[in-house]
């Protein structure tokens, strides 16, 4: 649980709380995770650093979260494979509200971006996975 002595902020291990609950399984793709009521309960910690351990896990693409209805895991999808081309260059950035709407993506997962020959193609990072050709 959390150590309030360790030297690492409280948002931080509760985020690494629950996101190895996320990987053991204890909460399945799809979950909703507790309320931040309940955890803050639960941990002994205020809700304030409820949210900020959540965003954490939002910025890594593990969890959904939805006003009103809650935090739910990710459905972990199988990536889709792009050969990234030698001399390609790849940078990451977090996407425009455009961007964001195009690609299907979820609040807090960074764009991928794939720059070769002039052109620049764009990926969700949380579903691809880059490949030297």
């Amino acid at each position: 649980m959390i150590d309030p002595h360790s030297g690492v902020p409280r948002h931080r291990q509760l985020a690494d709380e629950l996101r190895a609950r996320v990987e053991a399984g204890d909460y399945a793709p799809g979950a909703l995770l507790p309320s931040e009521t309940r955890l803050s309960q639960e941990c002994g910690v205020g809700r304030g650093t409820v949210r900020r351990a959540i965003g954490i896990l939002r910025s890594e693409g593990l969890v959904d979260v939805a006003s009103g209805r809650g935090t739910r895991v990710r459905e972990a999808g199988a990536p889709e494979l792009v050969k990234v081309p030698r001399g390609a260059r790849v940078r990451s950035r977090m996407p425009t509200p455009q961007e964001r709407a195009e690609l299907d993506m979820p609040e807090g997962v960074p764009l991928l971006l794939v720059l070769y020959g002039g052109k620049t193609k764009r990926y969700a990072a949380d579903r691809t996975e880059l490949s030297h050709s």
